[in-house]
């Protein structure tokens, strides 16, 4: 082809045409420019098939981290939605001094030991930040709304930080001396030590305690939960998560975010 236009070029100079060789001349400039014009055109939708895939790849990564914190969240809520019902009952039996209940009662105060706890200490924003993903996300709504449930997530383990605190250098205290843990696992006779200090004021204020603490972190379970819900729901119309769509991608995805 270059030699063609050089045949041609050569041929209009020898005979002399020279109005009609700068003709030509333009001509071949400008099919020169349209054509770097394509290269670039095609360069950027090529650039921008590539960063949509990648953004595309970064929405499924953080749907695929929040689709697990919610599982997970689900089961602490289950657990201490359970938690709650045994210090209401351990409560109703302190307040009608059941003596004949004494072994429920030191069961499930016993019991107020385990306790439910989010592993939700993740930052997904600032993972997003450091390895440059954020810039890949063209919707601002969700980093917006990663960072307020992040914000829940610490609202949850402050809670559960002040749950284990109340077991510690409350309800571990107010036990001390009064169970054989030992011997209640065997269920032998000298397994309850202090019966009535099962049924003291004391022991029922911490029960109180524990029990408006788990209400409170029932609330910001849920809370989460629909946080996580909404973001899902963004993330799945954004990225067009069906089989058919333009920009669907399948097979594994090896990028965890270090949460």
């Amino acid at each position: 082809m270059i030699h063609f236009f050089r045949r041609i070029r050569k041929q209009l100079l020898n005979n002399k045409k020279l109005s009609t060789y700068a003709l030509y001349a333009i001509g071949e400039v400008f099919l020169v420019v349209i054509g770097i014009l394509i290269a670039l055109q095609i360069n950027n939708w090529n650039n921008h098939r590539i960063e949509r895939q990648e953004e595309t790849r970064t929405y499924q990564n953080i749907k695929s981290q929040i689709s697990e914190d919610r599982k997970e969240l689900l089961e602490i809520q289950a657990f201490n939605r359970m938690t709650l019902g045994q210090l209401e009952h351990a409560n109703r039996l302190i307040s009608n001094k059941n003596r004949r209940a004494i072994d429920t009662l030191a069961y499930l105060v016993m019991m107020m030991s385990q306790y439910s706890d989010f592993n939700g200490n993740g930052n997904i924003y600032e993972t997003l930040v450091n390895s440059g993903d954020l810039k890949l996300l063209k919707n601002d709504e969700i980093p917006m709304r990663i960072k307020k449930l992040e914000n829940t997530y610490n609202r949850i383990n402050h809670l559960e930080d002040l749950n284990w605190s109340i077991i510690i250098e409350e309800l571990s205290k107010e036990l001390r001396g009064v169970l054989n843990y030992e011997s209640f696992e065997r269920f032998e006779p000298d397994r309850i030590i202090k019966p009535n200090k099962l049924y003291s004021h004391e022991l029922q204020n911490i029960i109180y305690e524990v029990r408006y603490l788990s209400m409170g972190k029932d609330t910001i379970y849920e809370k989460a939960i629909k946080e996580i819900d909404g973001l899902e729901e963004i993330i799945s119309t954004e990225i067009g998560d069906n089989p058919y769509s333009k920009f669907h991608i399948s097979g594994n995805i090896d990028f965890k975010p270090h949460l």
